[in-house]
């Protein structure tokens, strides 16, 4: 029997393997960003707004680029990198189980390819120095230019830097969502379009709730099974409060819509899966109930 739960653990796999050596680093880096904000000339506890100051935040921004970008982290990058081969591969293994006559489209590989140079694109030099560097050194740029306090500062490294009870650091959470967004993503955007390819209209909100999980994923995953002319309403948020200025559940990507739900399913850091199943497959009271509804008449009759 077909078995979509090999992909859902290769990704949990890759992810876990992925930023194992986050936390460390960013101990590293503010340790590091201690000791070059004592290079910062000063007038008691408050910094000196001079160009001396303002011109040092250059090689700073160098360094942090360097400790970041260092042989185990870009190791660690090149076999996540590796990782969306295997989804690819076992996404074929789980389509050609399903119907032996399946081949991957030529737009499979290069969703593919794309969503590797994407990553890799943001987890190094250019994501991480406009995400995390360009962060660090815009806190120290306005404290300068304020001459702000020098331990103030110290504080402000210490939250942006390190992990706490109530927050990731910086770099952790950047690291963790892009690499996160972007398997996740690539593995139900090829989902998508064999699903509408085959010509799939049932499917299942898969993997496990856990503490962070949001209200709309905890609610989708308790309904388990859905239509896609469903998710219009499901869109609304199951009675899940709504962000105002996106007028979607809290944590769903702006611009989520009908048609690209299905790859961005619940948002920023969303681990579930969209699922294809057969009709055979839906509980009868499940169908019933779906069928009945003004919704899917309206959506059958497009068809």
């Amino acid at each position: 029997m077909p078995d979509f739960n090999k992909i859902i653990r290769e990704i949990k796999r890759s992810l876990s393997g992925f930023d194992k050596s986050i936390p460390a680093l960013q101990d590293k880096l503010f340790k590091e960003m201690i000791t070059e904000i004592k290079r910062l000339d000063t007038k008691g506890d408050n910094l000196a707004i001079t160009v001396k100051n303002l011109s040092i935040l250059t090689s700073i921004k160098n360094k942090l680029n360097r400790l970041i970008l260092n042989k185990e982290y870009v190791a660690e990058i090149k076999e996540f990198a590796a990782s969306f081969n295997e989804v690819y591969k076992l996404q074929f293994e789980y389509w050609k189980s399903i119907d032996n006559t399946f081949k991957p489209k030529p737009l499979l590989k290069a969703i593919r390819n794309q969503a590797v140079t994407d990553t890799v694109k943001s987890l190094t030099t250019q994501g991480i120095s406009a995400n995390v560097s360009d962060a660090i050194i815009g806190i120290l740029r306005t404290n300068i230019t304020s001459g702000g306090s020098y331990s103030d500062l110290a504080e402000q490294l210490r939250q942006s830097l390190t992990n706490t009870p109530e927050s990731k650091g910086i770099l952790d959470r950047y690291v963790k969502t892009v690499a996160n967004d972007s398997i996740q993503q690539f593995n139900r955007q090829y989902t998508q379009i064999v699903s509408n390819d085959l010509g799939y209209t049932w499917f299942r909100y898969m993997n496990t709730d856990i503490e962070t999980t949001r209200c709309f994923c905890d609610k989708m995953t308790d309904k388990n099974y859905f239509h896609v002319s469903e998710v219009p309403e499901i869109l609304k948020g199951l009675g899940c409060d709504i962000y105002a200025k996106t007028k979607l559940p809290y944590g769903m990507i702006d611009g989520t819509n009908a048609e690209n739900f299905f790859i961005r399913a619940g948002g920023w850091n969303c681990r579930h899966s969209i699922n294809p199943v057969a009709e055979r497959q839906v509980p009868k009271n499940i169908r019933d109930e779906v069928y009945a509804t003004a919704t899917y008449i309206a959506w059958k009759a497009t068809k």
